[in-house]
């Protein structure tokens, strides 16, 4: 059988992802922290933020600002559930 790349299950919709979840991995002594994107509209990301557990903290942020965030992240080679080719796509950089 071929690989299909279409996403399926919870948050996609015609199959397009609505969401992108990426965990990263918490620094010595720090929580693990998951990020829940939506889609960039004008630049802008809805985030819900949730650390070790805790209660969600929702902000919008920039997606420049966002990107740089996971840039240096993965510089400080911090293990993350998506890889960071995903993580520009979806934040509008071709890199």
């Amino acid at each position: 059988m071929p690989y299909d790349p279409t996403p399926v299950g919870p948050g996609v919709a015609h199959g397009a992802r609505e969401s992108l979840h990426v965990q990263v991995q918490g620094a010595r002594g720090d929580a693990d922290r998951v990020y829940i994107m939506g889609r960039p509209r004008d630049g802008v990301v809805e985030v819900r933020e949730i650390v070790g557990g805790c209660a969600p903290r929702e902000s919008a942020e920039r997606a420049d600002d966002l990107l740089a965030r996971f840039e240096r992240l993965h510089r400080d080679r911090r293990r993350m559930s998506a890889e960071m080719y995903l993580i520009r796509e979806w934040l509008g950089a071709r890199a």
